[in-house]
Order: C-alpha cells, then structure tokens, then sequence
C-alpha cells in the first residue's frame, strides 16, 4: 500500500510538466516545417525566374543568328557568259524593314550603343518560316558598321571596290527576346569578305 501511495504522490507533483514539453517540442517542429517550406517556395520561384531567363537568352539568339545568317547577302549573276554561276553582294540598307519572310532587315542608320527597340522603330520578327509560333517576341535589326571610308580611312585599298560592293563589310546585328516575364537582348558584329 505504501508503493500505491507513492506513485499517486508522485502524479501529484508532475503537474503537467510532460504535457509542456511537448507542446513547446510540437512548436519547435512546426516552426521549422513552416521555415522549410517557405524556402522550399522560394527555390521553385527562383528555378522557375532562371528558367525563363534562359529561354528568353536562346530566344534572343536564336534572333541574332537570323539576323546574322541573313546578312550574308544576295546572289547576283556573274556578268558575262556565265549563266549558271552567281556572286554574292552586300546587302543594300534601307529606312524600313519588309514584313514578307524572305525580307532582310538592314537599316541605312548610324551604328550607335543603344539598341533601338521602341515600338515604331523599324525590325524584323524572327522566323524560320512563315509558319512558326513561339511563345516570345523575338525580333532583329542589322546595320551597316562603316569602315573609315568617311575618315579617309579604308579596308578596301583599290579604289572603287567599296562601292561595286568588293571587299569587307561590316554589320552591327541586334536581337531582342520579350516575354510577360523579361527581355534579353543581345548584339553581335559579323564582318563578311565579298569578291
């Protein structure tokens, strides 16, 4: 009997002690599933930022190499007998850019370091065909980069080459990629020798 009064007496003085501990462990362990989760959160949202950085990146490239391919130039028969041959020439700038597939956007403008994408300023929309849909706005201006010719300067050394469109041209090749989520734009320069 005496063991029986013991074990009561023993009851009597818990008062709760195991019941407070375990709610002050209950809360420490929701604080750090709460913690968890929220970082959980903001990893998705920074992959899912990263994912569309990228595709916007291989969106604007992918503009800038049509840009890039479509400066090569045009083909121009050969004069004399020779029918079945032709030459390329440089592409002839002009003040807008057509909106038929097979146009090439080269503007007759100064090169500078800003891009000009504003809305009324004349590009071309990327499109491997006439067909093509993507979920980007993905467009391309080329410009002409003068090569000193102005300044006295040249990298055609016979006179008359630059203008029977002989030798080095240079072309300044901008691209922009936009979505609901960002823009990337980019430039290259391509210089291509004609003879």
């Amino acid at each position: 009997m005496n063991n029986s009064t013991s074990n009561h007496a023993a009851h009597k003085n818990q008062r709760g002690a195991t019941l407070l501990i375990a709610l002050v462990f209950l809360l420490i362990l929701t604080t750090l599933a709460i913690t968890n989760m929220r970082e959980v959160s903001l990893e998705s949202r920074i992959t899912g930022n990263l994912i569309d950085q990228k595709q916007l990146f291989n969106a604007s490239e992918a503009g800038l190499k049509d840009g890039e391919y479509r400066t090569i130039g045009t083909l121009v028969k050969i004069p004399g007998k020779y029918s079945f041959e032709a030459a390329l020439r440089p592409v002839n700038a002009t003040n807008s850019c057509g909106t038929k597939f097979v146009d090439v956007c080269v503007l007759n403008q100064a090169p500078q370091y800003t891009q000009s994408f504003d809305e009324n300023d004349p590009v071309k929309a990327y499109a491997p065909d006439d067909v093509t849909d993507f979920s980007e706005d993905i467009s391309w201006y080329a410009i002409p980069t003068p090569g000193g010719a102005a300044q006295g300067e040249n990298e055609n050394p016979e006179y008359g080459n630059m203008a029977m469109g002989i030798g080095i041209f240079r072309y300044e090749i901008n691209s922009r990629a936009s979505s609901d989520y960002g823009e990337v734009r980019l430039r290259s320069t391509v210089s291509r020798v004609y003879n």
